[in-house]
């Protein structure tokens, strides 16, 4: 019974999602064999009404779907079955003659529908009306069928390339209309901003650049439209004059007029280009009709009369304010000085708006700023300084790579210290001499680079040669880090944009590049002051406490995690006579020498600590007994080998190293130490220059 019930349910859902495929089926059979030709029957009113409320359906479904722009390419064949049943239905009940309404469905359903649809669509009409023919009397004679289907399908063909013509039209249209729009806010910019073109402005900036030269047309607009009704004009219009492209563009407007020309405008041409070209006002009476001169109007125009100024802003030709009447009415000195009186508060306009502008800019440069400023007293390790300055950076400009770097102006070596963003992780701790590349010539002419701010994976060599930065970045800024009037580091930044740096960003930068520079001397200071509490100054080991500190978690380490810890006690064998023959300078270069030994040979994860005097330690983790003696007898043949010259000729020295692991040796630091040092003295004693193990 649940089986019978899950049929039905199953049954009834088919039906509910899938009744066009049900209903073209069930008209299948009668189409092919031509049972609509004729008087209908009930059975064939049946189906017939049965398609026609499928249709009816699927057309609603189709449009709901198109609304809510889903998928819908089952829908989209149901409803070409439909159609295409329906339309071999009625050629088939009113005749041949009706046959090119099939073409021209097929023609309709290639366009509106998805592409797939269509072409299988196109299949399934050539194939029911193949089936028709095999079924008929005329099922031999294939020549009518191939000249139908040769229709079908160029119909269907012809529909899809229109179609895609069509669409590709459209978007070049569109493309087309996006970029004269972008030119012509372009041009209106430059009436409002000396500083960078508008292709540097985005986000808020770009927001707010719009909204000053909207505010801008707003002004514009009511002040021509009442001085055109008081001097009873037919048309007063701004034109924006681009000296660069020698052009006009119709900036704002009050006109009777259905001809005004937009532009772009020839500049030189009729009596708008003498009034560009002598930069004065100029009038003309009695101008006969069809007057070609006025190069604003598409075509002839009707004006009779006609007064034209300059619009100069700060010595700069930037527009032409042109007036004309339809009347024959001459532009009075009274009409003249209130056309002048328009341009002197055009400017007013633009100035105002370009100072609240500046304002606007320089308030948001401001907050940024302090924002930035914020993030970088944030730290005062050097790694904290770092991504403190990153952070300021990030509130200024955008970028996909960054890099810090710092130079020693002593050994004339850059070393690449921080790297952050998605690229070049591995450029962290490269270091490199003075070369030809960026940042060394940012460095030495304390200037930033490159000056267009591109990047060329080419030519440009940022570090070295070798470590090239990616293809992938097309803007490039390097910055040099100067304190007290030397360059100590620069930062590089890169994006994958272009002119992702322009004038006004760079200036950011470089002004929190100074707080910057503080923040990392301050924490270089720090840094170093810390190491003068842990190291030792003459051989740059640790020092005693720092290295009991270190002994003192190693050993926790090792107990918690069943591991093997050793411990090398050294000193220098009759260093008491090297000081008494060869003096306390010569004795602080064997000990400086003894230090840079124990360094070279000792593995990345060994410490080493000057213990006091000539006393070395090495603390070795995860290392057992035979492991720890053939580091000593390294350590010991590479300090025997050494020759040391002096005044008094050359020297030579030897040490004697103790050797205790833990736990082997002893359970404790205390007790490993003593075990080692007791190692020592069995070396001292054994007749020294030797390695013992406790």
């Amino acid at each position: 019974m649940a089986t019978l019930a899950h049929a039905a349910y199953r049954f009834r859902r088919t039906l509910r999602f899938a009744y066009g495929y049900v209903a073209s089926i069930a008209a299948l059979p009668l189409l092919l064999r031509k049972n609509f030709a004729g008087e209908l029957g009930w059975l064939e009113l049946l189906i017939a009404g049965g398609v026609v409320a499928a249709f009816i359906g699927r057309v609603v479904a189709l449009s709901r779907a198109r609304a809510l722009d889903e998928k819908s390419l089952s829908i989209e064949i149901e409803f070409g079955l439909l159609s295409l049943t329906l339309a071999f239905g009625l050629i088939h009940h009113f005749g041949e003659l009706y046959q090119p309404g099939l073409y021209l469905l097929v023609a309709l359903l290639a366009a509106f529908l998805e592409r797939r649809a269509a072409m299988l669509l196109m299949l399934v009409a050539i194939g029911m009306d193949y089936g028709s023919l095999a079924l008929s009397e005329d099922a031999g004679d294939l020549g009518p069928f191939f000249v139908r289907s040769m229709f079908t399908t160029g119909f269907a063909l012809s529909s899809v390339l229109f179609t895609h013509v069509e669409i590709a039209r459209i978007r070049a249209s569109g493309r087309r209309l996006i970029a004269e729009e972008r030119a012509r806010a372009a041009e209106e910019g430059k009436l409002l901003r000396n500083l960078s073109p508008a292709a540097e402005a985005e986000g808020d900036e770009e927001r707010l650049f719009h909204a000053s030269v909207e505010e801008v047309r707003h002004a514009l607009y009511p002040l021509l439209r009442l001085i055109k009704a008081s001097l009873d004009l037919h048309t007063l219009a701004l034109l924006r004059y681009n000296e660069e492209r020698h052009e006009l563009r119709v900036r704002e407007a009050a006109s009777d007029s259905d001809d005004l020309a937009e532009g772009p405008l020839q500049a030189g041409s009729g009596v708008v280009g003498a009034v560009l070209k002598r930069s004065e006002k100029m009038s003309l009476a009695n101008l006969k009709p069809g007057y070609q001169g006025l190069v604003y109007y598409e075509g002839p125009a009707v004006v009779r009369a006609f007064s034209g100024f300059p619009v100069i802003d700060e010595g700069r030709l930037i527009g032409v304010l042109v007036a004309d009447r339809v009347v024959d009415r001459p532009f009075t000195a009274a009409d003249e000085a209130l056309l002048a009186q328009a341009v002197e508060q055009i400017l007013r306009t633009i100035r105002n708006e370009r100072l609240l502008l500046s304002l606007e800019r320089s308030k948001r440069q401001q907050s940024t700023l302090f924002q930035a400023s914020r993030q970088l007293s944030t730290g005062s390790s050097f790694d904290e300084v770092l991504a403190g300055g990153l952070r300021a950076v990030s509130t200024i400009v955008h970028y996909d790579f960054a890099a810090f770097t710092s130079y020693d102006a002593e050994t004339k070596k850059h070393r690449v210290d921080h790297v952050a963003g998605d690229l070049h992780q591995s450029l962290v701790g490269l270091e490199f001499r003075d070369n030809n590349s960026l940042t060394a010539m940012a460095v030495q002419n304390q200037h930033y680079l490159p000056y267009r701010g591109h990047h060329d994976p080419v030519t440009h060599v940022v570090f070295t040669k070798r470590a090239k930065l990616s293809a992938e970045l097309r803007s490039l800024l390097i910055l040099p880090l100067i304190w007290n009037e030397k360059s100590v580091g620069t930062l590089v930044l890169g994006s994958r944009k272009t002119n992702q740096f322009p004038e006004s960003v760079r200036e950011m930068l470089q002004v929190i590049t100074k707080p910057l520079v503080a923040s990392l001397q301050n924490a270089h200071a720090v840094r170093r002051l810390q190491e003068l509490a842990t190291t030792d100054g003459l051989t740059g080991c640790l020092n005693k406490r720092a290295f009991l500190e270190e002994l003192e978690k190693s050993l926790r380490s090792a107990e918690r995690f069943g591991r093997r810890l050793s411990l090398l006690v050294t000193d220098i064998d009759h260093f008491k006579s090297v000081n008494d023959t060869y003096g306390h300078a010569t004795g602080d270069v064997v000990i400086k020498e003894l230090g840079a030994v124990l360094t070279r040979v000792k593995r990345e994860t060994d410490i080493v600590a000057r213990f006091g005097g000539e006393e070395f330690c090495v603390l070795c983790e995860e290392t057992d007994i035979e492991g720890a003696r053939q580091l000593a007898e390294r350590a010991r043949e590479e300090f025997a080998a050494t020759v040391f010259r002096t005044e008094h000729g050359e020297l030579r020295c030897t040490i004697s190293i103790g050797v205790a692991t833990f736990p082997i040796h002893a359970p404790s630091g205390d007790a490993l130490f003593e075990a080692a040092d007791k190692a020592l003295y069995d070396a001292k004693n054994g007749g020294r220059n030797q390695v013992c193990v406790a």
